[in-house]
């Protein structure tokens, strides 16, 4: 099932993807599925590799797992939020508590979260699902922006 066009476009482009994981073997899984759906999309191994990404060029969406051998996404998560460089991110891990779903809830970039192991189907979906989300979130800032400037000063 391919994602609709409205999902996966944005200003007439693919929406760019990156893939943040410690293994390489699922980093280029996750990267072929995904380019097979027509996503750009590009992989990141460690949390440093991800923020030099996203200093090249901002991603529409950011796959990310929590537990990244040295690096640790519970620190660096927020750290890139802070330095507004988190695109709205889809965090996918094996190791979600309670605890990690608390302080996931406090960075607003967090748009879900994805346990492992999961079915390609439900990772489409929730790509789909966090797409769509963003998209709308930027036609109500981009309307109430509109509605902002027609305002009449007597």
């Amino acid at each position: 099932m391919d994602a609709s066009p409205d999902v996966q476009r944005q200003e007439g482009a693919a929406a760019s993807l990156l893939v943040v994981e410690n293994d390489a073997r699922i980093v280029e899984l996750l990267c072929m599925f995904l380019a097979r759906r027509g996503y750009r999309v590009r992989g990141a191994r460690t949390l440093e590799e991800a923020r030099a990404e996203l200093e090249r060029a901002p991603a529409d969406l950011m796959l990310s797992d929590i537990d990244l051998g040295r690096s640790n996404g519970r620190d660096f998560l927020p750290l890139l939020s802070r330095e507004g460089l988190l695109p709205p991110t889809l965090v996918v891990s094996g190791y979600l508590d309670a605890q990690l779903a608390s302080e996931l809830s406090g960075i607003p970039e967090i748009v879900g979260v994805l346990a492992k192991p999961f079915e390609f189907d439900s990772l489409q979906r929730r790509v789909e699902q966090a797409l769509a989300a963003v998209a709308a979130d930027v036609r109500r800032v981009r309307q109430a922006s509109d509605a902002a400037l027609d305002v009449t000063v007597p």
